[in-house]
């Protein structure tokens, strides 16, 4: 999961080990399941892969969702919480106003050109 996590990121792993403060050769382990990571360097492998420790686990055990919501979202409905969509979620949170409304007209453009309208 992890080496995947990176990939889709485009992350190398060298970059990845230093981020996580550990040495590729030990990254490299842990991704093939050789050895496994202590909890603080799995909280670190997160954090360097802008995800958190549960949702690595959540996907490791094949669960398409995570078992509850970000507690700021808990009261919400119809929202989905697959992790693609709590990714791009997590990248709108940081853009600005201007980048925002950006991002939400090429959705829609997308979604135009989807349905081929």
């Amino acid at each position: 999961m992890i080496h995947a996590l990176r990939k889709e990121r485009g992350l190398t792993l060298e970059a990845v080990a230093l981020e996580a403060d550990t040495n590729t050769g030990n990254l490299s382990r842990i991704e093939k399941g050789t050895r496994r990571a202590s909890i603080g360097l799995l909280e670190r492998i997160a954090a360097a892969l802008n995800t958190t420790v549960a949702e690595l686990y959540t996907a490791v055990e094949g669960k398409k969702y995570p078992l509850q919501p970000p507690p700021e979202l808990q009261d919400a409905e119809d929202i989905d919480f697959a992790s693609d969509a709590i990714q791009l979620r997590r990248y709108f949170r940081v853009l600005t106003p201007e980048n925002k409304r950006l991002a939400v007209e090429l959705l829609k453009l997308l979604n135009r050109l989807q349905l081929g309208k």
